[in-house]
């Protein structure tokens, strides 16, 4: 057998094993949530679960799509406050979720045409205006947003007729929306969708050339992502019962985008391992609270000099050892 052909194997034998590596994050995941024993700790856990959630909206839109938005906190708030009016006028749990999640991918679609002809930065300083302006409009538009932007009250998720009260009932949930949105991912991943969608990101003049829509998926990785974004606004306002505006400011628009550098632009997976560090790191060093920004700004230092395919690069960087290994063990 070739070396091509040994690659070839190998490269299909990894794409039919996405399915094997979302069940084994799964049952991670899960194992991680019984090891928990404090009620601090399993609140950790969903936060990680949460972030995960809209880490992984904005790798679709940074990594697949080719654009950085600072827009996606203020599609979390945006979903986080649909989800708010619509339950204050009586609409179901589900009902809430989905509306919000339309409402979002109507407001991305929005911004999307208004900023159609932005490229990189100029784009990233637009959905920052958008975000900046969201901010407060959120904090003014009472009848919407509450006073000063806050809603307390918020109905707790409700799944078939179970209302989900506890931070325990409230991880299956997340858990089952992460696994939901991994497994499109994997979908994604094995479709010939990919393809375009690297081209787009790396070479978009010389697609477009090659009659691949640029313009077509780019729109549709920023609203797919920033639907993303909603849903997880959603789902943290319905989980913590209370929504502020201060919650989706600047800072976490910056933690989103270290938790997919840090985990790797190559792989969905990295959102998670980049979302762990995001929500462990205050944890472990919670006496250094004045120092967090210079920490993190060191850590995304290291990692684009050391690790420049981020912490997931370490896990790819050994499946490739071994499989040339292999390799030269057929060949001899």
């Amino acid at each position: 057998m070739t070396t091509d052909r040994l690659m070839r194997v190998a490269s299909s034998v990894r794409q039919r094993g996405q399915y094997t590596t979302l069940a084994v994050v799964m049952l991670l995941i899960l194992a991680v949530s019984q090891a928990v024993t404090t009620g601090s700790s399993t609140n950790l856990v969903n936060l990680w679960l949460v972030y995960s959630i809209a880490a992984l909206g904005f790798y679709w839109i940074f990594a697949l799509g080719g654009r950085f938005a600072f827009s996606q906190t203020f599609m979390m708030a945006l979903g986080g406050y649909t989800t708010a009016f619509f339950d204050r006028n009586g609409v179901g749990f589900l009902g809430c979720v989905l509306g919000a999640m339309v409402v979002t991918a109507v407001a991305a679609f929005a911004v999307g045409v208004v900023l159609w002809r932005a490229e990189h930065f100029y784009f990233a300083l637009g959905t920052l205006a958008v975000t900046e302006i969201g901010v407060v409009l959120f904090g003014k538009t009472s009848s919407f947003t509450g006073t000063n932007g806050n809603i307390t009250g918020i109905g707790y998720p409700v799944v078939f007729g179970q209302e989900l009260r506890t931070d325990g009932q409230v991880f299956w949930l997340l858990a089952s929306v992460l696994a939901l949105l991994l497994l499109l991912a994997v979908w994604v991943k094995r479709s010939p969708l990919t393809r375009d969608l690297t081209a787009v990101r790396d070479m978009p003049t010389v697609s477009k050339t090659l009659g691949v829509p640029v313009d077509a998926l780019r729109m549709t990785t920023f609203v797919a992502g920033s639907a993303v974004g909603g849903l997880a606004g959603a789902l943290i306002t319905h989980w913590q019962g209370f929504i502020g505006v201060d919650s989706f400011g600047l800072n976490l628009g910056i933690g989103l985008f270290l938790m997919v550098i840090l985990g790797g632009l190559a792989s969905h997976w990295g959102v998670l391992i980049g979302a762990a560090f995001y929500v462990a790191v205050p944890e472990l060093l919670a006496g250094l609270e004045q120092y967090m920004s210079i920490l993190y700004g060191v850590l995304l230092l290291v990692v684009i000099l050391v690790f420049p395919s981020g912490l997931i690069g370490i896990v790819d960087s050994l499946k490739s050892h071994r499989v040339r290994i292999i390799s030269r063990s057929v060949e001899s």
